[in-house]
């Protein structure tokens, strides 16, 4: 099986996520020092501030004490390192944020 990958700036990432992340996809995200991979529960594009927001729910794939946590994407989009995509039906995508 082969990985579709793209290599996008910190925009275009959180736009590819806002588009094609769907609830029960697989994501493996790399922010920050930040790495977490598992299962996204939500998807939540609510104004906050007066502004459009996009956070993300993630049920992680490990045996935390807190096994979910939110991303909130405006708010970590300059610390994006690189995710890989597992959608639940279609192809695999990797990023890396150039």
């Amino acid at each position: 099986m082969t990985i579709k990958s793209l290599e996008l700036n910190n925009d275009e990432a959180v736009d590819y996520l806002k588009n094609n992340i769907k609830i029960h996809d697989k994501l493996e995200i790399a922010y920050n020092r930040i790495f977490a991979e598992g299962e996204v529960l939500n998807v939540d594009f609510s104004e906050y501030f007066g502004k459009p927001g996009f956070k993300m729910l993630l049920n992680l794939e490990n045996d935390s004490s807190n096994p979910t946590i939110e991303i909130d994407m405006d708010e970590i989009k300059d610390d994006l390192i690189e995710f890989t995509h597992y959608p639940k039906n279609g192809e695999e995508v990797s990023v890396v944020v150039v």
